[in-house]
């Protein structure tokens, strides 16, 4: 029992471990089993509102809130992706596809707004160049090696599919890796390479993240439901998209009390 206690204590964030992970193991070890609910629900909860994690710094907490803005963004982007080349629920409509295309825009101008701003310093671009080499090599190669794959035709005329298949499924990795790698890049970075946004640009950029995200997800899950057949893909890509959205709502929520380091 205080096995998988103290495994469930350890994925809640770093913040919290350092300053209640000792209490939060004795408390579970004391209630056995019956304490395991409520931890899953916690860790849920605190990887949720990263602007509460214990704190040496507002400046801190504004960059862990922009490093979660950087995240929805990307997962929205992800998923819009996936919605327009894979899961098809969307038909050839104008109307609906000028929504896409100012979602995507939207998303684009959130993350400019939540991004830290680099330090104009040689030391700063030299750090984020190695964080960025070291996070992104992988899914660059592999995305890379796709496209040339594509290109080149042998996927095309692979026979039986196996590799067409190969490759479809590196592609998607290949996104997938790069979308989870780019906020760890803005996590492993220090203050002395990056500088987290103000409180204001904060909530503008998270508002924007979330009016794309919603109406987004809004357009997707319509389509899938109201388009000729129920389209379970399109309908759980937009479900998704609208949970990011409840995210986006949480951490406004969160920021109307957090103190500016302007």
């Amino acid at each position: 029992m205080s096995v998988v206690a103290r495994s469930l204590v350890r994925l809640y964030p770093d913040a919290f471990r350092e300053r209640w992970g000792s209490l939060a193991e004795d408390e579970a070890r004391g209630a056995g089993w019956k304490s395991w609910p409520n931890l899953i629900a916690g860790i849920v909860d605190m990887w949720l509102h990263p602007a509460v994690w214990p704190a040496d710094s507002p400046a801190q907490r504004q960059r862990r809130v922009a490093t979660m803005g950087i995240t929805v963004a990307l997962a929205a982007w992800f998923l819009g992706h996936l919605a327009a080349e894979q899961a098809g629920p969307l038909p050839a409509d104008g109307l609906r596809n000028g929504v896409m295309h100012g979602c995507t825009t939207l998303l684009l101008l959130g993350i400019a707004l939540v991004a830290p701003r680099p330090r104009p310093t040689l030391g700063a671009a030299i750090t984020l160049l190695g964080w960025a080499v070291r996070r992104l090599a992988a899914p660059t190669l592999l995305g890379t090696a796709a496209v040339v794959l594509v290109h080149s035709g042998v996927s095309a005329n692979a026979s039986p599919p196996t590799l067409c298949t190969a490759v479809l499924a590196a592609w998607w990795i290949a996104l997938g890796l790069g979308a989870i790698q780019i906020p760890r890049i803005f996590t492993g970075v220090g203050a002395d390479a990056v500088v987290p946004p103000g409180t204001g640009r904060l909530r503008a950029g998270v508002w924007t993240l979330a009016g794309a995200s919603a109406t987004g997800g809004a357009t997707i899950f319509g389509a899938s439901v109201t388009a000729d057949g129920f389209h379970l893909l399109g309908a759980a890509i937009g479900a998704s998209l609208l949970l990011l959205t409840a995210v986006c709502a949480g951490t406004l929520r969160d920021l109307r009390d957090l103190p500016s380091a302007d």
